[in-house]
């Protein structure tokens, strides 16, 4: 999965693996991780919901992943991205 949207004016881009679980947002030439494959979190968890928080110099990006309850690992996840608040991206998909 991968997502395109800006943050104050810089590119950014919100990118996840659904093979490894590995997800990161990149601003500009920042790249912060959001999850790890190594963690055990990542391939095992009871919460349909997460939500990842980074502040990137004033702004605020938060990126909401939810995935179905039955089967989650095999369907379609929903992605949304929201910059100071305001929804900038959305998306369904692995």
């Amino acid at each position: 999965m991968e997502l395109r949207f800006e943050v104050g004016g810089v590119p950014a881009v919100f990118f996840r693996n659904d093979w490894t679980g590995k997800a990161e947002v990149r601003v500009g030439d920042q790249v912060r991780p959001l999850q790890s494959p190594r963690k055990l979190s990542t391939h095992f968890s009871f919460s349909t919901r997460t939500v990842w928080r980074e502040v990137f110099g004033e702004h605020m990006i938060e990126i909401e992943k939810e995935r179905p309850r039955a089967f989650g690992g095999f369907r379609a996840n929903s992605f949304v991205v929201r910059v100071d608040g305001q929804n900038v991206a959305d998306a369904t998909g692995k």
